[in-house]
């Protein structure tokens, strides 16, 4: 069995994190991000799925997805801090519950609720990134506990909170990198 390693580099001057895993076999639930991600494969092949489609990514295969629904979206990340209902939102953008999760599913290619945690997510490795303990990062993103967000940070980052927030915490020169 191939050794895994997963090898992550922050560059500060361009606000950009790469990513790099060998050997590694995990699913990442579905998701978004709110920059710009570019996969790159070197080698074999990689399963992406995107507004209910399913991708077999090679060299040179770039699927798009596109964001609608924004109304709704900016009610999730104006209140991820908070436990949010989809009644909610769906007064909020005058949808009934079935024509909200049909069309946000369609648009975006994930649930709302998938939505919402990978919003909270994002804040959380905003916070990582600037020194806060995975605990406090937890509780200031709107997980109910440090186990739940743990769990749900490495489904989604495919590292530790403690691991990530190292990454930008270390001054011995080796620019973050981490291999695992």
């Amino acid at each position: 069995m191939k050794k895994e390693v997963r090898t992550v580099v922050y560059d500060d001057e361009l606000r950009m994190e790469a990513y790099r895993f060998e050997g590694i076999v995990q699913p990442f639930p579905s998701h978004f991000h709110e920059h710009y991600v570019i996969g790159f494969v070197e080698d074999g092949e990689r399963v992406l799925f995107c507004r209910d489609r399913e991708y077999a990514i090679e060299k040179g295969s770039i699927p798009e997805c596109r964001q609608e629904i924004e109304r709704a979206c900016e009610y999730m990340t104006a209140h991820f801090t908070e436990r949010i209902y989809l009644d909610q939102i769906c007064g909020h953008v005058g949808l009934s519950k079935s024509a909200l999760l049909r069309g946000f599913a369609k648009e975006k290619g994930v649930t709302p609720y998938r939505y919402l945690e990978a919003v909270r997510i994002n804040e959380a490795k905003k916070l990582l990134s600037e020194g806060v303990p995975p605990v406090e990062a937890a509780i200031r993103t709107g997980f109910s506990d440090q186990s739940h967000f743990t769990n749900y940070f490495n489904q989604f980052i495919g590292l530790a909170p403690g691991t990530y927030r190292e990454i930008f915490s270390e001054k011995d020169g080796d620019g973050g990198q981490h291999g695992e």
